[in-house]
């Protein structure tokens, strides 16, 4: 019983500041009444001279400084080597790089370098090339830092008022589960404020220096000759490209190609086959007509022999002439 009374104080007492907390800032931002022309022109002239109370001076103030710098070189690796040993020698370390190559080669650096050491750092950069842009940033998080502070040390008096209560061991067992539950859950949430203050701490000791590296393009003087060799090489260039292209396709397509062929020729051979097949069957099953050989004349009776009954042959081989009935033999007498 004496637990969960602990408990329920530890919470009120929470709550009780944290409405106190909202209350002292809505009376800050509340409007105060006017005081007379004189008063108010000595009060300005005061805030003029002194700062602000509970406000830090300008040296104080915890700063987040960002710096965005491009510049062009006439030697890349000379320029690249400087900028890198100059990170070092003042104490920082390059967190990100990317080289691009070409005839004309550029970089990108990100480097990280205490914030008291950057207008040195940016001194050095300015003589390894010409500055064609440049930006810096400074983003004052004095207010953010004390915030997270403030949650901070709460956190932590929250979770030392639950470690005094499970040390007590007078309640019963299911006050003893809850408050080791909320000890779990006040832990995760200090652990989180940690992570964001390591953040914020390493955002202002370490300014983020950008860098962009450009190599000088210096275009030269080619008459007529050194043009028409250079659209020559051009030329022999893009043949030579055709050429690898028509490879690299056949190379690509030429097993598909080739199968394909085999596949067409076989269906070729089988249907020319089957055709020949076709024409042998009607070849061998056709019958053509009967044909009338010549004629010839029949042989002369032999001597002796009684006369042919019938109508005789023509002797030249020519047929009897035919009468008027369409009868055969010879015509008659008138």
């Amino acid at each position: 019983m004496r637990l969960r009374t602990s408990l329920s104080v530890a919470l009120l007492s929470a709550v009780t500041l944290t409405g106190a907390c909202a209350r002292s800032d809505r009376s800050s931002s509340a409007p105060r009444e006017s005081a007379p022309a004189p008063v108010q022109a000595a009060a300005l002239n005061l805030q003029a001279q002194a700062p602000a109370p509970g406000v830090p001076p300008l040296a104080q103030r915890a700063m987040r400084i960002t710096v965005d710098t491009t510049i062009l070189v006439d030697a890349f690796d000379p320029a690249m080597h400087r900028l890198r040993t100059a990170v070092e020698e003042h104490g920082g370390y390059v967190s990100e790089a990317r080289v691009h190559g070409g005839p004309h080669r550029s970089a990108s650096l990100e480097a990280r370098v205490p914030s008291a050491k950057v207008g040195a750092f940016r001194a050095v950069v300015a003589s390894a090339g010409e500055v064609v842009a440049d930006a810096e940033k400074a983003e004052d998080v004095t207010e953010q830092r004390a915030d997270i502070g403030a949650r901070l040390r709460n956190a932590r008096a929250q979770e030392k008022r639950l470690l005094d209560l499970l040390s007590d061991r007078t309640g019963s067992l299911a006050d003893v589960v809850a408050v080791e539950k909320q000890l779990g859950s006040v832990r995760e949430t200090i652990e989180q404020i940690e992570a964001q203050e390591r953040l914020l701490e390493g955002q202002i000791a370490y300014a983020t220096v950008k860098i962009s590296i450009t190599t000088r393009r210096e275009e030269p003087t080619v008459g007529a000759g050194g043009r028409i060799a250079r659209a020559a090489r051009e030329g022999v260039e893009n043949a030579g490209a055709v050429v690898v292209s028509t490879v690299v396709l056949l190379a690509a397509a030429g097993p598909t190609l080739l199968l394909l062929a085999a596949l067409g020729g076989a269906l070729f051979y089988a249907l020319r086959a089957l055709v020949r097949r076709q024409q042998r069957r009607a070849a061998a099953t056709f019958r053509p007509p009967f044909q009338a050989g010549p004629m010839h004349p029949y042989p002369p009776p032999p001597a002796g022999a009684p006369p042919a009954q019938g109508p005789q042959p023509h002797p030249t081989g020519a047929p009897p002439a035919q009468g008027p009935h369409g009868g055969g033999g010879e015509v008659g007498p008138g």
